[in-house]
């Protein structure tokens, strides 16, 4: 009974985590031509999008791109789980898909406007955007919500370093994309601060002394 009552309380990671690793493990085992045909029909990216196949907002999250890393998926099923324990499931699965939406319609947006400027290879429109990373680095970001004093600023700026560094590295869409998840979450994080503070001002201003100086007993029939 215990374990169902953690379960109730981790619904979302409990559900998606078997899903992608089940989808990833299907994957890795297609060969070649299969493998890049079902990832690029499963991508988030320009082409698939402008064609109107809003689906792959759905299926990309599951799926990832070449041979899977289960150390980096274990890393990304810790921060799933803790986020969604901390904050419920329904705030937890409203910044996954936010994040993960958000930013996909912001590297597409970006796309485009690179891609008809000839800023950008017309590749691009077609290339291979798959994975749970952007809807991670939006929970990362509002995770700063349940953090206090220097453990909220150091997470804050260790994320932000983590994501320059990667862009700096590998500068490409996907970093552009996670710069933005990450931004996404920060504002989130920074919205639920400020709505978890209202009950409680509320509340302050209920509990405060209403009593009023009475007079004496001796004055009251003046």
């Amino acid at each position: 009974m215990r374990v169902l009552g953690y379960l109730s309380r981790l619904r979302v990671t409990a559900v998606y985590l078997p899903l992608a690793a089940a989808a990833a493990i299907v994957v890795d085992r297609l060969g070649p031509h299969t493998q890049s045909h079902v990832l690029r029909e499963a991508s988030t990216n320009l082409h698939n999008l402008g064609d109107g196949h809003i689906v792959t907002l759905v299926t990309s999250a599951f799926l990832t791109n070449g041979e899977p890393n289960w150390l980096w998926f274990a890393s990304v099923a810790a921060l799933l789980g803790t986020a969604e324990w901390l904050s419920g499931s329904r705030r937890f699965l409203l910044t996954f898909v936010v994040g993960h939406v958000g930013a996909t319609a912001l590297v597409t947006a970006g796309l485009f406007v690179g891609i008809h400027a000839d800023w950008v290879a017309e590749s691009l429109a077609r290339a291979v955007d798959v994975g749970v990373s952007y809807a991670a680095a939006a929970v990362a970001g509002s995770m700063i919500r349940y953090l206090h004093g220097h453990w909220r600023t150091a997470w804050a700026t260790g994320w932000i370093a983590t994501v320059a560094i990667a862009a700096v590295s590998d500068p490409s869409f996907t970093a552009f994309g996670h710069a933005a998840a990450l931004g996404i979450g920060f504002a989130l994080g920074a919205v639920y601060l400020r709505r978890d503070a209202k009950p409680l001002i509320s509340n302050e201003f209920r509990t405060e002394p209403t009593e009023r100086v009475q007079p004496p007993h001796s004055m009251t029939s003046l």
